[in-house]
């Protein structure tokens, strides 16, 4: 008998594709010891992102007095950090299709959101902030799938989610079985990403409910978090005030420390 996840993967008829080249620039992102010439020259191959990178250094937010044209200096004066935003937000932009009754900039503008908090709260932990990053940029990819997928039911689940202040987590176990986080590390699986990254993906929504979940699920929990809590119209210290004090300890932080 199929699992609902494969019911669902095959309910899509076109599941979402990224290059080749895009996969491995994002696992070698992730990689502490990677060199940059080594991420270069795989950055070459994608022409788009390659024209991207050139020109991003090259404009006026930068101000340079000689214009950059080699990828390997471009891509060390860019530094990881926005040469990761830049190359997933284009890989993925294109790899998502526009879809009915979904908010596709919302979308981007929550996950680019959540992806920050992700990535503060690993290095307040000393984590790895470069895969909680990931993580969280992509880590809501589901919601896409299950609208490509099961449109009826995730119509119907945004309703739910826009009425209250019920978690989407909670909300889909009820009405699928499943979670946007589960969708995701399958297709994370299906474009060969790192296990770690997977893991963490996976993990992150219901951490306190996982017996072996790791630190970096529950910074990528948090951040999902107070992301939501924002979007319900909560300021800085009602988060704080709530945020659960179990999930900050796990990743070595107390409620306190968010009160300073």
């Amino acid at each position: 008998m199929p699992t609902p996840i494969n019911h669902l993967f095959d309910h899509i008829h076109k599941v979402p594709q990224i290059p080749e080249v895009v996969r491995l620039i994002i696992n070698q992102l992730n990689d502490p010891s990677i060199e940059m010439l080594n991420i270069a020259k795989n950055v070459e191959k994608e022409q788009v992102i390659a024209l991207k990178i050139l020109r991003l250094v090259n404009s006026a937010h930068f101000g340079l007095s000689r214009k950059v044209g080699s990828i390997e200096d471009a891509t060390i004066m860019l530094g990881i950090s926005q040469l990761k935003t830049l190359v997933i937000a284009s890989g993925l932009v294109s790899a998502v299709p526009a879809l009915d009754n979904f908010d596709l900039k919302q979308f981007w503008n929550d996950s680019f959101r959540i992806a920050s908090y992700a990535k503060w709260f690993a290095e307040q932990g000393k984590l790895s902030a470069d895969i909680a990053y990931t993580a969280g940029l992509i880590g809501n990819l589901g919601h896409i799938l299950i609208h490509m997928g099961l449109p009826s039911e995730a119509n119907e689940i945004e309703q739910h989610v826009h009425a209250g202040k019920t978690s989407r987590t909670e909300i889909e176990k009820n009405r699928l079985g499943f979670t946007s986080q589960t969708v995701c590390a399958e297709l994370c699986r299906r474009w060969k990403f790192s296990d770690e990254l997977i893991d963490t993906i996976e993990q992150s929504d219901e951490p306190l409910a996982k017996a072996n979940a790791t630190p970096l699920a529950y910074a990528v929990f948090l951040a999902r978090f107070v992301n939501d809590h924002q979007n319900w119209g909560q300021n800085e210290q009602e988060i704080a005030d709530t945020l659960p004090v179990q999930a900050l300890e796990r990743i070595n932080l107390t409620s306190a420390f968010m009160s300073d």
